[in-house]
């Protein structure tokens, strides 16, 4: 009894002294000398550990009311206080502008229902929509509180504040700090002058400090994220929960260290377009928020949830944190930087950077840039196992060879990639060489290819529509990358000695080289086959890596009539240069010992997209150098590329008549639709066209100048002449896939436009016409993407899109030869489809046109198709059931309702499933190679709209 007198007497001692000092502070003048220690070494130390106290760690960022933080307040612990973010943050897919903080562990975005035990959250644990399912970013999410009795020297509590760069609010860095004079808030350390613009409260701070501490956590991210080179940060939250206790813990649990000290910090950009978390562990001192901190009410979680059941994402899932959670203040997934640190992208979906020892295949890989150029030659970063240098790391693609992978540090992989011939996305799979020795599952990824023609991240050459004229209306160029995206190659070998934030490892040398493509004859395969050829050297440009090209783009120029290093000799510039009908531009680094004379690889770098290269013929050329025209003479060029082109032209229309006739594969198999709403209604066998469309277009369609819009074939067309093939005899032979497409162009009326106006209504080369034509190469590419015709976007542009310039553009009076090989369809052939549609309680229309009521339950044939020798069975059934009882409890029922397709002969076999004793729907799919057998696989959705 005495003793709790004597507690009392002493509390409110120190109380009394509190309030004195606290009066003597208000009653002194405001003076800037108030906070005077805040910039010493010693300051903070108490909140941060940043000095020798031995109560705190290593690897928090500064927090406390030393540097702007507020705390939560103590009525608010926890049902949480809710702050402005004053901008969005982007997470799982949403826009938040606000967020609420709680005690237990976690930043909320909606109502949390914590008067339980537990805290349950995501698609497991709640029964959404009857209960809610917040979305939150919950670094240690368990039922917790503010210890009230401590240790002297130690404190606890919830600390937040907002770090915004200044020139968010239109000031530059330091431009702010004579501002409003030396008044300086007496609690928090910020001048009114520092804060930001437009905002409230004291935990914004928007000055140099604020500045400082965006650019140090980028340096961060680079050290652990693939691709957070790319990301700058304009503002931050930082959270902090400092010497937290479970919910039913004593004095005696905190004395025997089972406390808790973790930290948030979510950063975005401007844009909200791309956001990371950074979650740093001090200590974890318990598993659980019940007696004794074990787990009888369950253990305390470390996820990620979207809310709503869109997913929920736990910070480790190894089995060791399943066990006891507390492992991860011990581990780190940047082990080179510091224990118990955790760094994730959280825009879209929750992506885990940094490494991990977890086990392969269930966890998946960060990589940077996920779309990445089919042709290869270029790197992409990796976040998967924590790696070891003394070992070799190698990503293998789907179907495809190999990509050798540097260790850059202990969380991030460089691999190279090959050229990849494919358009699509392909399983990559990450594993040291020796994997299978160490018992070590590989990583799984993927990466979705694309032809340059649609390369989001191609080098930029400025507008594309002016390296196709003849000629080029400016003889400089435009020439823009980011300097981040090349690394000095030697420097690359030695990371064990230099950061990835350091500015010395992307200072190196960029030669801008030319690169030919054609298909050709290759004498040893007795084939045709793709050839990439470096033709020369434009242009060396030096890779600015200063401070602030660490997100600003580095513009050079190109003269495009001056030639750095040829890579041909003279005779084949006059002769072989021709066969090139087209090319890119790539920006790769040069190599040390690189021969000058012909260099037969390039380091992996920076692709354009195609461009035609009519513009080299006449580049230090000898055989235009010796004719009687003056090398500066505009109009001498231009004679010069009309001329070539004609031969060009001839030689094309020569080569392509002595090919197969596949007109009349496009023309029977897949006849363009007549008028544009028939095209956008047959989506089945057509698609809006990528470039060349209104739903697509993008600045690549050079070749549809005029026409509204342009579809063209969904696939590559199927043939129908086979067998001896030139009789009719081949009428009954079984359809085969070919690597031909079709390409249909509209007018303004939605008219199908044809190739027989193009001559008459054409009269200048300012009126464009451009109807569409068959492809004899598809522009999506065939299987296997590889040989002639089938690369995909380039051997369209080689074997059909460059002939039409070579023969229209570039040449006088040879468009109608082009337009003789390549006629538009004419439509005779078209056979629009025919619908058939079920809705309401039985309400059916059928492909022939036929309306009926029909609402028996039971099975029934709505489509039979019978086989014969050029087509496969078809059979659709259909199952029907009455609406439910509702005054029934319909979990008990079991209602289905399945349309079934079945198609014989190695067909693909689909099907669509709902049940209600599963409460959700299923996709029911059947084996391509089942041979008629009905074997049958579900796949399980988690919601459906």
């Amino acid at each position: 009894m005495w003793r709790e007198r004597d507690r009392r007497t002493l509390r409110w001692l120190i109380l009394w002294g509190l309030v004195a000092g606290v009066q003597q502070q208000v009653q002194q003048p405001q003076s800037g000398n108030i906070n005077q220690n805040l910039g010493l070494p010693e300051a903070g130390t108490l909140f941060t550990g940043t000095g020798t106290n031995l109560y705190y760690g290593v690897n928090l960022v500064p927090f406390g009311p030393e540097v702007g933080d507020q705390e939560v307040i103590p009525g608010m612990l926890t049902s949480g206080q809710t702050i402005d973010l004053h901008m969005y943050f982007p997470f799982y897919g949403g826009l938040y502008n606000y967020t609420t903080i709680s005690v237990n562990g976690y930043i909320g975005f909606a109502v949390v229902l914590d008067q339980g035990p537990t805290i349950n959250i995501g698609p497991d644990a709640t029964d959404w929509p009857k209960y809610q399912d917040p979305a939150m970013i919950a670094p240690y999410l368990c039922k917790q509180q503010i210890p009230q009795d401590m240790n002297p020297g130690m404190r606890s509590g919830v600390f937040f504040r907002l770090m915004m760069r200044q020139s968010l609010f239109g000031r530059g860095s330091g431009s702010n700090m004579n501002l409003g004079g030396s008044y300086q808030s007496s609690f928090f350390g910020q001048s009114a002058s520092q804060a930001c613009q437009g905002t409230h409260g004291g935990y914004v701070r928007c000055d140099q400090n604020s500045d400082y501490f965006l650019d140090e956590m980028m340096r961060w991210l680079q050290e652990g994220v693939a691709g957070a080179a790319a990301f700058r940060a304009d503002a931050a939250l930082v959270v902090t929960w400092y010497n937290t206790a479970s919910a039913i813990s004593g004095r005696s649990d905190m004395d025997a260290g089972q406390l808790s000290t973790y930290q948030l910090v979510w950063l975005t950009d401007e844009a909200a377009r791309l956001s990371y978390v950074i979650l740093n562990y001090d200590k974890l001192g318990f598993d659980a928020a019940d007696f004794r901190a074990n787990s009888r009410s369950g253990r305390c979680q470390a996820v990620f949830n979207g809310g709503n059941h869109t997913g929920l994402v736990p910070v480790d899932p190894t089995q060791a944190f399943k066990n006891t959670p507390k492992v991860l203040s011990q581990r780190s997934g940047v082990p080179h930087m510091v224990r118990g640190r955790y760094m994730f992208r959280v825009d879209d979906v929750v992506r885990p950077a940094g490494c991990s020892n977890k086990t392969g295949g269930t966890y998946p890989m960060l990589i940077y840039p996920n779309i990445v150029n089919m042709m290869g030659e270029m790197t992409v970063d990796v976040n998967a196992i924590c790696l070891d240098r003394a070992q070799t790391y190698i990503l293998m693609i789907e179907q495809r060879q190999t990509a050798t992978c540097t260790v850059l540090n202990p969380s991030i992989a460089r691999c190279h990639l090959p050229k990849i011939y494919d358009w699509g996305t392909k399983t990559v799979y990450f594993q040291p060489q020796s994997g299978g020795a160490n018992d070590e599952k590989a990583f799984v990824g993927y990466i979705y290819f694309v032809p340059p023609t649609l390369d989001p991240m191609r080098l930029d050459i400025g507008n594309i529509y002016d390296w196709f004229k003849n000629p080029i209306p400016y003889q400089v160029m435009p020439l823009t990358w980011y300097p981040r995206n090349f690394t000095n190659p030697d420097i690359a070998t030695h990371m064990e000695s230099v950061r990835i934030s350091d500015d010395t490892m992307y200072s190196v040398q960029l030669g801008l080289y030319v690169i030919g493509y054609r298909e050709f004859k290759d004498d040893d395969i007795k084939k045709f086959r793709p050839e990439h050829r470096v033709l020369c050297r434009l242009a060396t440009y030096s890779n600015r890596n200063t401070y602030e090209y660490r997100w600003k783009p580095q513009e050079e120029r190109i003269n495009i009539y001056q030639v750095e290093q040829w890579y041909l000799n003279d005779w084949q510039r006059t002769h072989e240069l021709y066969n090139y009908r087209f090319g890119y531009l790539k920006l790769a680094p040069i190599k040390p010992n690189q021969n000058e004379n012909q260099p037969q690889t390039l380091l992996s770098g920076l692709v354009s997209a195609p461009i035609s290269l009519h513009w080299l013929w006449t580049t230090n050329n000898p055989e235009f150098s010796t004719t009687t025209y003056s090398q500066n003479d505009e109009n001498a060029r231009v004679e010069f590329v009309k001329k070539k082109s004609l031969e060009m032209c001839h030689d094309w229309y020569n080569e392509d008549g002595a090919q197969w006739n596949f007109i009349r594969d496009t023309e029977t198999n897949s006849s363009c639709p007549c008028i544009e709403k028939q095209a956008m209604a047959d989506l089945g066998r057509f698609m809006p066209h990528p470039r060349c469309s209104q739903a697509f277009r993008d600045i690549t369609c050079t070749v549809a100048i005029g026409a509204r819009n342009c579809y063209m074939s969904a696939q590559n067309i199927y043939g129908s002449y086979a067998g001896t093939g030139r009789g009719f005899e081949s009428e009954n032979t079984a359809r085969f896939p070919t690597h031909y497409g079709q390409v249909c162009c509209y007018d303004d009326a939605g008219h199908l436009m044809q190739t027989s106006y193009q001559p008459v209504i054409k009269v200048t080369p300012e009126v464009p016409y451009n109807p569409g034509f068959p492809m004899r190469a598809y522009e999506f590419g065939t299987s296997p993407y590889m040989g002639q015709y089938e690369v995909p976007g380039l051997s369209a542009f080689h074997n059909d899109y460059m002939p039409y310039f070579l023969c229209c553009k570039f040449a006088d009076f040879r468009c109608q030869m082009f337009y003789w090989r390549r006629p538009s369809s004419g439509c005779q052939e078209y056979q629009p489809p025919a619908y058939g549609e079920g809705m309401g309680a039985g309400t059916f229309n059928t492909i022939d046109n036929d309306k009926f009521i029909f609402n028996e339950p039971g099975v029934f044939n709505v489509l039979y198709i019978p086989q014969t020798t050029t087509t496969p069975e078809v059979k659709v059934q259909l199952r029907l059931e009455r609406y439910p009882d509702r005054r029934v409890d319909f979990t008990i029922s079991c209602k289905r309702c399945i349309v079934h397709a079945r198609v014989m002969h190695n067909r693909v076999l689909y099907g669509f499933q709902t049940t209600s004793d599963m409460d959700q729907p299923r996709a029911v799919y059947i084996n391509e190679n089942t041979q008629g057998k009905h074997v049958n696989t579900t796949q399980t959705y988690s919601s459906l709209t």
